[in-house]
């Protein structure tokens, strides 16, 4: 009798590591995380919010000219961007909301410095009650937002976002930028620490 009550115990490690191991093969956690970033924002409103921004993966150059057309729809880009793979999420502090990146590409420079670009879906705070602002708007009045870090070789760096720079579209190249010259939206800009070998791994 002991040896038939031990049974269920038995199946339920089992099935326990199996579920371990199906988790680890999907990847599932922080595995899934190919790199992140913090930073907080500045002359604007709101000022000092905290944004963490997790990239899921970086894209081939195919995945981002598909998002690049749908970007250059104008007016029309939010609902098919959403129907676009997540490969991100960018999250306020203090937000139980975040906003999906569809959009995630990284130049390296040969000084090791790095220029990140992120689009999300939706524009950045627009989940909030009174919307963010900038004395200079840029793209404003896109339903999306671009996102742009500067990064030096430590890792570190400012950044802007679409709401104080022209958006800039090549079609033809697959590329989404910023319009240089644009006001530093994003300051404290930091690689996750652990993370600072991922720059190296551009499609």
């Amino acid at each position: 009798m002991k040896n038939n009550r031990s049974f269920p115990s038995k199946r339920c490690a089992m099935a326990a590591i199996a579920l371990f191991i199906s988790l680890s093969a999907h990847g599932a956690g922080p595995r899934l995380v190919a790199d992140t970033f913090t930073a907080t924002t500045a002359n604007m409103t709101p000022a000092g919010v905290n944004l963490r921004m997790q990239v899921i993966q970086w894209q081939e150059a195919a995945a981002r000219t598909e998002v690049v057309a749908t970007l250059a729809a104008g007016a029309d880009a939010s609902a098919p961007l959403a129907k676009l793979p997540t490969v991100g999420y960018v999250w306020p502090n203090g937000s139980p909301v975040g906003y999906s990146v569809k959009y995630a590409n990284h130049t390296p420079a040969p000084d090791g410095n790095e220029r990140v670009t992120l689009v999300t879906d939706k524009r950045l705070g627009s989940y909030d009650f009174k919307g963010w602002s900038a004395a200079t708007a840029g793209g404003n009045d896109k339903p999306y937002s671009v996102i742009e870090l500067e990064l030096d070789s430590s890792g570190t760096g400012t950044g802007t976002f679409s709401l104080g720079a022209e958006v800039l579209l090549d079609e033809a190249a697959g590329t989404v930028a910023l319009k240089p010259g644009g006001q530093t939206l994003l300051t404290n800009v930091k690689r996750e620490a652990g993370q600072a070998d991922n720059k190296s791994s551009h499609p």
